[in-house]
């Protein structure tokens, strides 16, 4: 699990950021997470493109699984 959502409020890593630490790691299997949360007063907390992420981590060899919300995996 990498999160990707910390373009506008600095918390976490943005998309680049966390493609530069797949790339470091080269995992099998990469989850997004921390990224484009309900809000408050906001539309979107930590907004991020999981469809570029997942693309570009499918470029690194990895395979990366998108969930939204209440969904789950078994790992």
């Amino acid at each position: 699990m990498i999160p990707i959502g910390g373009k506008t409020a600095h918390n976490t890593m943005d998309e680049d950021e966390a493609l530069e630490a797949v790339r470091i790691m080269n995992p099998a299997v990469v989850l997004p997470c921390h990224y484009n949360c309900p809000a408050l007063f906001t539309k979107q907390y930590n907004p991020a493109d999981d469809a570029y992420f997942k693309r570009e981590v499918e470029k690194l060899g990895s395979e990366c699984i998108i969930l939204h919300n209440a969904e789950s995996i078994e790992l």
